[in-house]
């Protein structure tokens, strides 16, 4: 499917869309000849699978209770590869969410996916270190929704990525319900874990920022599941029912009382889809700090060379309740050819379909958002040995400021701005 053209924690604040990454990958495991990246052998069981009595004292009750498994949401579970915790968690996410909104079973290979998000030889993206082990290093769901909203595999693209940061928890549980699992960071300290009636429990109700260290997902919850059933005795009944790729065999309960709205991997609520054959972008996602702002509205496009047949547009939207202009314009950006509005209720990564799918060749894409527009920003380096590489070459992206057309590769651009800009995260979604 890809198409692109153009160029353990973090504290580290990317736009109101996404709070801040973290690696979640349980270990950080740094060796000089790291092995190859390899496939489990047929029928391996994971180490951190532990089997136990599905016999309890306690049984939910009908009221107060939910579980996405349980309300015809086919999903597999599966153990993670040594540090992969967090593609697991993603891809648990992105099933989930693409059973409720398109009713079709995607299975994602961790492998695969790590290889592609780590790949040494792209142009632009998440780097790490030579000589660190990939497969165990960590990551975060940040790298999974900027590498899918590009396209994975033949025919796969991120179409949904709703931040849930400072949501309540009946917010969440309606998210549950109306978009699959949630995608988590928790601390995951072992002292705070344990087997209760045969229950997986866990409750950290103060933890420490380096305790979190582990992405997990919810897949719903039980009000009335017993405070005493954790290792530190809750302050209240209730449970996050979870899938935890450390038991993929069965769920883990995590007390009401543990934290996860955290500073270091964002919640998200995700979803995939298999309706376009390609996806054009420029931007390797979103890694500015703060939207850029031009005035009241801030309208930036992309030029993009692909025959064939747009029928979507991706792109990040700052904040709740917001309208958006979507324009195709002539390749000079000096006529229109076709406009939509479009409406988005939540923050996040949305794909807009248009109303009349559009034959084009060489062309503007151009979004106009009345909250600030979603750049690169510019290259960084994150500690535990990530680098963040960007690129942008001219004639791919634009702004407009004070009725001009600015590019925004070049620096006399960042200095109007006020930062380094680089590419527009528009995207391109072809039939």
């Amino acid at each position: 499917m890809k198409s692109r053209t153009g160029g353990n924690y973090i504290r580290f604040t990317i736009l109101s869309v996404i709070a801040a990454i973290s690696l979640c990958g349980c270990t950080i495991n740094v060796s000089i000849s790291p092995p190859p990246l390899k496939e489990p052998a047929a029928g391996e069981k994971n180490s951190l699978i532990r089997p136990r009595s599905t016999e309890h004292t306690y049984v939910h009750g009908a009221d107060g209770y939910y579980n996405l498994s349980e309300d015809g949401v086919d999903f597999e579970l599966v153990p993670q590869i040594s540090g992969t915790c967090w593609i697991c968690a993603a891809s648990c996410a992105m099933t989930t969410g693409c059973q409720i909104a398109h009713g079709k079973n995607i299975v994602f290979d961790q492998i695969s996916l790590l290889r592609e998000i780590y790949d040494d030889d792209k142009e632009e993206g998440v780097f790490i270190a030579e000589g660190i082990n990939k497969e165990k290093f960590g990551g975060s769901v940040l790298f999974v929704m900027n590498e899918l909203s590009r396209g994975f595999g033949d025919n796969l693209a991120l179409d949904r990525a709703i931040d849930a940061k400072n949501w309540t928890a009946d917010e969440v549980k309606d998210g549950i319900r109306r978009f699959g699992a949630l995608y988590i960071g928790i601390p995951d300290t072992d002292s705070y874990k344990g087997n209760h009636d045969n229950y997986y429990t866990m409750n950290n109700p103060a933890p420490d920022e380096n305790d979190f260290d582990h992405s997990i997902a919810i897949l719903g919850w039980d009000d009335d599941f017993p405070k005493e059933y954790f290792n530190v005795e809750a302050s209240r009944d209730g449970a996050w029912i979870t899938y935890n790729s450390n038991y993929p065999l069965d769920y883990v309960y995590v007390s009401y009382d543990t934290p996860f709205d955290q500073l270091y991997d964002t919640p998200f609520f995700l979803s995939v889809t298999d309706d376009y054959s390609k996806v054009l972008s420029h931007d390797c996602g979103c890694w500015l700090k703060d939207p850029v702002s031009t005035k009241d509205t801030t309208t930036t496009a992309n030029i993009f060379k692909e025959k064939g047949t747009l029928a979507a547009v991706g792109t990040y939207v700052l904040a709740n309740d917001q309208d958006l202009l979507i324009q195709i314009l002539t390749p000079d950006l000096t006529k229109c050819l076709y406009s939509q509005e479009c409406h988005a209720d939540l923050r996040g990564y949305h794909v807009f379909e248009l109303d009349t799918p559009m034959d084009v060749e060489e062309y503007a894409l151009a979004v106009s958002y009345p909250k600030g527009a979603c750049v690169e920003g510019e290259s960084l380096d994150l500690d535990k040995g990530i680098h963040i590489r960007i690129t942008s070459k001219k004639g791919q992206s634009f702004i407009l400021l004070d009725g001009k057309w600015l590019d925004m590769s070049e620096k006399a651009t960042w200095d109007k701005i006020g930062c380094v800009t680089n590419n527009a995260c528009i995207k391109a979604l072809y039939k």
